[in-house]
């Protein structure tokens, strides 16, 4: 009954956070792409908030089992909304960048070397942006290579801070302290 719970929670808590995930992406490539210092900054604010869910959901967790729980019993609904998530956040990505927004890139380099000009940057800073850009936008069109480097590596990158999350806010009854206690003291 407790995994189906911790499923169940994952699930729920996945599809919040997707959605959560999707606001963010389109306000970030509809309002943030005009400046790559503020795209950037929005990139790293959606990420902490991201990881912020993740961590009430692992509270969430422990709550509904009494206040009390291990590593293994936050982990599993971390990892299923991370999945959940990474999904929602490559198809959105890119069914945003080749249909609902195919000039993305162009305009976003156009926005890098405006930025990169304005910041006195050399010829040579100013070409490698712009081809920074142009290589992302030739990427973003392969779903298949994109889909595995994008939401494997992703999964994967979270799912570690979800291990830390999950590290940081286990909290064992008081029968599991006193019996750790009691091993200690064992010879």
């Amino acid at each position: 009954m407790q995994k189906r719970a911790g499923v169940k929670l994952g699930l729920i808590g996945g599809v919040i956070i997707a959605l959560i995930y999707i606001l963010l992406l389109w306000i970030k490539f509809t309002f943030l792409s005009y400046n790559p210092f503020a795209f950037y900054v929005g990139n790293f604010v959606s990420y902490f908030l991201i990881l912020g869910c993740l961590a009430v959901l692992a509270m969430q967790r422990r709550r509904k089992q009494g206040g009390y729980a291990e590593i293994k019993d936050l982990f599993q609904p971390i990892f299923i909304a991370v999945i959940i998530a990474e999904l929602a956040y490559f198809f959105f990505t890119y069914y945003y960048l080749n249909y609902v927004n195919p000039s993305f890139f162009a305009d976003y380099e156009k926005a890098l070397v405006a930025f990169a000009e304005s910041n006195n940057m050399t010829a040579e800073k100013v070409q490698a942006q712009k081809d920074m850009a142009q290589a992302q936008a030739a990427a973003s069109k392969d779903f298949w290579p994109l889909f595995k480097a994008m939401v494997f590596r992703w999964i994967v990158v979270d799912s570690i801070f979800g291990l830390i999350i999950a590290f940081l806010l286990r909290k064992r009854t008081p029968e599991q302290l006193m019996e750790r206690t009691m091993s200690r003291q064992q010879f």
